[in-house]
């Protein structure tokens, strides 16, 4: 058998096998970068909305407290208060509510399933 027709032969697989690696790679990324994206998508189309459905109830609560009050202006300045302190508390717990989820999101979609697909392929 010839040597050199047999290192080119494993020469050739090695490529293959590297090319179609390369391409795993980039479906493979292609996909968690399209969960990744669709989930922002969602997150942040329920966001717009339920902002501007949080504006509105807000909105009338504060009118109706503001007329049982007797006055508008304290019932909407009873409201920024209620939404300052509302930020105050989202801010001091972001990492809590915000942070954490978001980095949970993305490790278990890029660390958790290259751990299952090493586990099937050995």
């Amino acid at each position: 058998m010839d040597y050199s027709s047999s290192l080119q032969s494993l020469w050739t697989e090695v490529k293959n096998y590297l090319e179609l690696q390369k391409q795993y790679l980039v479906m493979d990324t292609a996909e968690k970068m399209t969960v990744l994206l669709s989930a922002v998508s969602t997150a942040a189309l329920c966001l717009a909305l339920g902002a501007m459905a949080l504006f509105f109830l807000l909105f009338a609560l504060a009118s109706w407290f503001g007329q049982m009050i007797g006055s508008l202006f304290v019932g909407y300045l009873v409201m920024g208060i209620v939404l300052l302190l509302m930020m105050v508390v989202a801010f001091v717990k972001r990492k809590q509510w915000i942070l954490q989820p978001i980095a949970r999101l993305v490790v278990g979609l890029f660390i958790h399933e290259d751990e299952e697909e090493e586990e099937a392929a050995s």
